[in-house]
């Protein structure tokens, strides 16, 4: 009975271990097939990767006489905290002899932070395409979470007076509570910053505005672009865009997997130099090798990451200093393993004298 037992156990067993055999093999040739599908995936994901992070921002224009200006981003600056885009403008109507010719003297007015911020078109002269740099604002140290806006005004103007809004109705003599209400508006307003003017009163007291149309396109492999067309009651004339900027989803993803790999390879060089110290009496030199070269390794490792800003961001903080601390830290253990190990050899030369070459003499 004992020997039925037995073999019924051992026929279990061996049940058991073919069923996992199977599952082993089945599970190596289904992996084979999800990678391929997995790898094939992010490539059809990434082929509409440009549609997600890029802005086509358009404002149109129901008046004869109008100024259209079309702006493409060209390039972003973070560490100098603004985007070039290249501006082309166009007339139609009365004001323009050709598309681009004007037929009476405009001004056209933009907001950037250096170069040019007034252009003056004469009559007859053609208008060419120029460069404007805006400014942004931001804080580049939270890489790659870090989030920047700008804010881009234009104005277009011609000789001439505009036209003034008819004289409001005289006011009646508001009551003690409305004054008393009033007043509070007033001292809330008070504590709120005026908006940043792009004209002066005496800027239009010469020129009649001119409507302006746009279209705004924004594509950087690197960024993700929102925008919205802003509205000022207080500068009705001037034509305001408001633009958010972020790092884009494929930059974010890969950032964040340079930081998993180099604190990955720090944590296995740590543990590398820790099993050789403790178990037996191996060389440190294999660790010793790998752990200095992972030294001067990770400060490239790290300058891969897309746009990546000077040392000191956050991210460095969430990984690198990290990392490569761990493995200065494993090479000065190695180094010191090698140095201990080395001389305990030569202390057990020294105390034997057979191995030091020398034979003991006989009493």
């Amino acid at each position: 009975m004992m020997e039925k037992a037995e073999q019924g156990a051992e026929s279990a067993r061996e049940h058991r271990w073919d069923v996992m055999k199977k599952l082993a093999s089945a599970m190596r040739v289904l992996l084979i097939p999800l990678v391929i599908v997995f790898y094939i995936a992010v490539l059809l994901h990434n082929l509409s990767e440009s549609d997600r992070r890029s802005l086509l921002l358009q404002q149109a224009s129901n008046a004869t006489d109008k100024v259209h200006v079309s702006l493409k981003v060209v390039s972003v600056d973070v560490a100098r905290a603004e985007f070039t885009a290249r501006m082309q403008i166009s007339l139609a109507g009365k004001i323009a002899k050709d598309e681009f010719t004007p037929a009476v003297n405009l001004r056209f007015l933009v907001n950037a932070v250096s170069g040019q911020q007034r252009y003056e078109f004469q009559r007859g002269d053609r208008v060419t395409p120029v460069e404007v740099v805006f400014a942004i604002a931001g804080e580049p140290n939270r890489y790659p979470f870090d989030r920047y806006q700008a804010s881009l005004a234009f104005l277009a103007s011609k000789p001439g007076q505009a036209a003034k809004p008819p004289p409001a109705a005289p006011a009646k003599s508001p009551s003690f509570f409305q004054r008393l209400t009033k007043s509070g508006e007033k001292e809330t307003a008070a504590k709120t910053p005026a908006a940043e003017a792009l004209i002066g009163k005496s800027e239009l007291a010469s020129h009649a505005p001119v409507p302006i149309s746009f279209e705004l396109s924004a594509s950087i492999p690197s960024f993700k672009f929102e925008g919205e067309i802003a509205k000022n009651a207080q500068e009705e004339d001037v034509t305001r865009i408001q633009m958010n900027l972020r790092r884009s989803d494929n930059v974010i993803v890969t950032s964040l997997g340079i930081q998993l790999m180099m604190l990955c390879l720090a944590l296995s060089m740590l543990a590398m130099v820790l099993y050789g110290t403790i178990q037996g009496k191996e060389s440190a030199l294999a660790p010793l090798s790998i752990s200095a070269a992972l030294i001067f390794g990770l400060p490239a490792l790290r300058d891969t990451q897309p746009g990546v800003p000077p040392l000191g961001g956050f991210s460095d903080y969430v990984s690198y200093l990290w990392a490569e601390s761990i493995v200065a830290i494993s090479t000065v253990i190695a180094i010191w393993t090698w140095i201990a190990r080395h001389r305990a050899k030569n202390a057990e030369q020294v105390t034997d004298p057979t191995v030091a070459g020398q034979t003991p003499k006989s009493p």
